[in-house]
């Protein structure tokens, strides 16, 4: 679990740094669009190749969101990525069952 939240939060440094998401919004939503497939597609991998339990899914986001913070994203944005990667794979892993 805690390389799958090292991975997203270098990636999304990567593709999107902390910097970057003051920049006009035009220029943001397409590197947004860019980072968005790849962390989505290994999302789905993860919950596929390690089923988690409900706590374990639960750890993930404050695990997430205090990783994004460490490295410089904003408290609301930290917390909505984290949501929205939670949601992902508590999606898809109960697609699975």
């Amino acid at each position: 679990m805690d390389s799958f939240v090292v991975f997203i939060v270098m990636e999304l440094q990567k593709s999107l740094p902390p910097q970057g998401l003051k920049t006009p919004a035009k220029q943001t939503d397409k590197m947004i669009s860019k980072v968005d497939d790849k962390i989505r597609s290994h999302a789905r991998q993860f919950s596929i190749k390690h089923p988690l339990n409900i706590y374990q899914k639960a750890k993930i986001g404050p695990r997430l969101q205090e990783a994004l913070q460490d490295v410089g994203y904003s408290e609301n944005f930290s917390k909505d990525f984290a949501y929205d990667i939670v949601r992902l794979v508590a999606i898809t892993s109960t697609r699975l069952q």
